[in-house]
């Protein structure tokens, strides 16, 4: 009975120590987020149809996977580092037109990966809240069509510096969930081709819950 005591006792010791290390430590998680992309352009040509158009936006769900590193620096204050991949399905549509003749183009996220720090604090034993920045890749297709008939379709990867904040807090021993607010801006994006879009400003405000696992 001795022993079976002094053990229980060592197993709550342990379980402490993993409570209080909540943001210490090797980490992977799975996520889905909401893309909201903005889009902006100027001067764009469609095929010889030059347009500018401002308040265009495509929505979407976004699922991945991501994993990184925290470090716990004193009791409270906590910095990670962390990668992502992620594949987006959000798409954005310009059309135009004249009377005469209908111009389109549609833009659409594909995969992305990403690398970004956090730096937080625990506003409770095993809850943080954060803010992160980074950078982002994502590969967008794009493509142009006149009166339905495709004028061109290419695809291209477009760099972004990430920046938010979000809040983290224990689920278990090991487990715990986030929400997180990011926007990633693309600047003025362009994929050269034969009819060449450019011109464009792409911005993607995101809203994402992950579930994370500590070792």
């Amino acid at each position: 009975m001795r022993k079976f005591a002094i053990g229980l006792l060592a197993a709550c010791s342990v379980t402490s120590v993993a409570h209080a290390e909540t943001f210490s430590g090797p980490f992977v998680g799975v996520s889905v987020s909401r893309d909201a992309y903005e889009v902006k352009a100027e001067d764009l040509d469609l095929g010889g149809a030059v347009i500018s158009a401002d308040g265009i936006s495509g929505n979407g769900f976004a699922g991945g996977i991501y994993a990184g590193y925290d470090y716990l620096i004193g009791s409270n204050v906590f910095f990670g580092v962390e990668a992502n991949a992620n594949l987006s399905g959000a798409s954005m549509l310009v059309a135009y037109d004249d009377g005469f003749d209908e111009f389109g183009a549609k833009i659409k996220a594909k995969e992305g990966f990403g690398l970004s720090g956090r730096l937080g604090y625990k506003v409770a034993d095993r809850t943080g809240i954060y803010a992160r920045a980074g950078w982002q890749t994502t590969k967008f297709k794009a493509s142009a069509s006149q009166n339905g008939t495709t004028l061109f379709s290419d695809s291209d990867w477009q760099d972004a510096f990430v920046y938010g904040g979000g809040i983290e807090t224990a689920l278990g021993a090991n487990a715990t969930i986030r929400v997180e607010y990011l926007n990633e801006d693309y600047g003025s994006a362009g994929i050269n081709s034969g009819f060449g879009i450019n011109g464009i400003r792409v911005d993607n405000g995101k809203v994402a819950l992950g579930l994370s696992y500590g070792f």
